[in-house]
């Protein structure tokens, strides 16, 4: 009796610590944005240097926005393990455009001499914005119905290793920091940029005429900026937001419709 008891135990222990590798063995996806490039990452839990077999993840922005996307593209090494592109058009629905992508691979990284390790970052495509926008990784409704097909999947040997999105949101615009949403707008819009290094910061807006409507210093700013701006008490037309900030000036067109 004894004997059968400890079998089991042990059958019990032998199962507990398969499941407990296979968890560990879940790919993860975040976005980020670089000068005005998405970059989309992958973060194993475990090493791997198997047959990346499937990989699918939608990006979703704003259709109000002037934002787009360019092509897909990745470094040769990532391409030949798993190459990634746009499936189908972009679409709109619900007030959002939205990029689905996938790729599938047919070959162990090993064989190309790569291999991932747990817990690092790997970029697996970058993609070059136009306009400006914010763009998220998303699992949503839309992902989900089964003719998109879009929902985030990824795959090691054709068995689903589908971790989670760790970082879904990227603002991104052409100059990589400074973003104006919407623009065009009714008067209402956010503004929002990284100053990158310490410094003051100087937020203007000014008018088609050269008028200054709006005009606030900020001390000591390092990171994140991010204000909600209102003309709706000026007339609809063209306006520019000027930054001045670490010995440079910059301007950026904003329209009032």
């Amino acid at each position: 009796m004894n004997r059968i008891i400890h079998t089991s135990t042990l059958s019990l222990a032998v199962w507990a610590v398969a499941n407990l590798a296979t968890a560990q063995q879940n790919l993860d996806i975040g976005l980020y944005q670089t000068n005005g490039m998405l970059e989309v990452k992958v973060r194993p839990e475990a090493d791997f240097s198997g047959i990346f077999s499937s990989l699918v993840y939608t990006i979703r922005w704003d259709a109000n926005s002037n934002a787009g996307l360019g092509e897909s593209a990745q470094d040769a090494d990532v391409a030949s393990y798993m190459g990634v592109q746009r499936s189908g058009n972009v679409r709109e629905e619900g007030g959002f455009r939205y990029a689905v992508f996938a790729g599938f691979g047919m070959q162990p990284l090993s064989s190309h001499g790569q291999s991932m390790e747990a817990g690092k970052e790997y970029t697996i495509a970058r993609i070059p914005v136009t306009g400006q926008g914010e763009f998220e990784l998303v699992n949503d409704a839309y992902t989900a119905e089964r003719h998109n097909n879009g929902n985030f999947y990824a795959a090691f040997g054709g068995t689903d290793r589908t971790g989670i999105i760790y970082k879904g949101l990227a603002t991104a615009s052409e100059d990589g920091s400074v973003l104006i949403q919407p623009n065009p707008n009714n008067g209402r819009f956010t503004l929002s940029f990284v100053n990158t290094e310490k410094g003051d910061v100087n937020v203007e807006v000014i008018n088609s005429i050269g008028q200054s409507v709006y005009n606030e210093t900020v001390r000591d700013l390092e990171g994140n900026y991010k204000k909600e701006m209102d003309l709706t008490t000026m007339g609809a037309g063209a306006y520019y937001v000027k930054l001045k900030r670490n010995g440079n000036t910059t301007s950026h067109k904003v329209i009032y419709r």
